[in-house]
């Protein structure tokens, strides 16, 4: 007989967890000891237990790593997927309760596929490189916003200020380069994508960090899941313009600079845009499908090699 699968949606806060499924909802906390006892008490529902939740600003990461260590199986969705669903249902109040009991309906009717858990070191690359782009975020406001000051006690705190996320950068961007040193499979990752012309450190560290499937995905779901596949928009005789949408922004922005620099220095892609030019293709319709031809080409180049008998 086939077992039962029970679907449990976690509405995730800073401090609280609320839980529901089919047949109950509770509150809990989100510390260790609250995330240990959800997992001892989804662990006594009877079937096969699948949490559904989303993406809290990273406070449900250690609600993962505490469901996967007690052998439950997650599913982190995008909460603009959950959203779109809820209008759908005519559900338009939103608090913590009815979020949890809406993502458990959500895993019932969708049936998401459980999430993966990262290994240690991709979890910690995952971590440092988001630190990286929030500081560079951070930079590129502080020198916008030093342009505008007059106060020369002002100008002084800025530079500071700019002096040190610089070099918080720079030591990022060392424990990047020892941790992808450290791990062999990244490391071997990390050569195989900068041996692309266009593709340096920095975005071979990127696409490490936010797209470890890259090398396990047709050409296809890669261009998807980067953001870089377009989408039709027909309607019986009218044939709408192609447009690319969703995705994950960090991958595709530092794409952007790295196909941007193949097009000009790598002869494969670069031919390539040329040809889009010269066919009457727009600057940036022509670099996004040399992005995605980029993309695409990394992807491969992670892909097991067959082995010859």
């Amino acid at each position: 007989m086939k077992e039962e699968k029970v679907y449990v949606g976690v509405d995730v806060a800073k401090a609280t967890l609320e839980v529901a499924w089919a047949h109950g909802r509770w509150p809990g906390a989100n510390s260790v000891a609250g995330r240990k006892a959800l997992g001892k008490r989804l662990a006594q529902i009877p079937g096969s237990v699948q949490v559904i939740c989303e993406a809290s600003g990273g406070y449900e990461r250690a609600l993962i790593q505490a469901l996967h260590g007690a052998g439950i199986k997650v599913s982190l969705v995008q909460a603009s997927r959950v959203r779109q669903y809820a209008r759908a249902s005519g559900v338009w109040a939103k608090t913590d309760s009815i979020d949890a009991q809406l993502l458990a309906r959500f895993g019932a009717v969708i049936q998401p596929e459980a999430t993966i858990p990262p290994e240690p070191e991709q979890d910690q690359l995952r971590e440092l490189e988001s630190q990286r782009r929030h500081l560079s975020r951070l930079l590129v406001a502080e020198q916008n916003r030093s342009a505008q000051l007059t106060q020369s006690a002002l100008v002084r705190l800025s530079k500071s200020l700019r002096h040190q996320i610089q070099k918080q950068i720079q030591q990022i961007d060392r424990l990047i380069e020892e941790l992808i040193a450290q791990s062999p499979k990244l490391s071997t990752k990390a050569h195989k994508l900068t041996a692309v012309a266009g593709v340096g450190p920095r975005t071979a560290a990127l696409l490490l960090a936010q797209m470890p499937e890259l090398g396990e995905l047709n050409r296809r779901e890669a261009a998807a899941l980067a953001g870089l596949a377009p989408f039709n928009r027909d309607s019986g005789l009218t044939k709408g313009k192609r447009a690319i949408f969703g995705g994950r922004r960090a991958v595709r922005t530092g794409l952007y600079m790295a196909a941007l620099v193949a097009s000009r220095h790598n002869p494969i892609l670069a031919a390539f845009y040329r040809r889009l030019r010269q066919a009457g293709k727009p600057p940036k319709l022509a670099l996004t499908a040399t992005m995605r031809k980029l993309l695409i080409a990394l992807n491969a180049s992670l892909k097991p090699q067959p082995i010859c008998a």
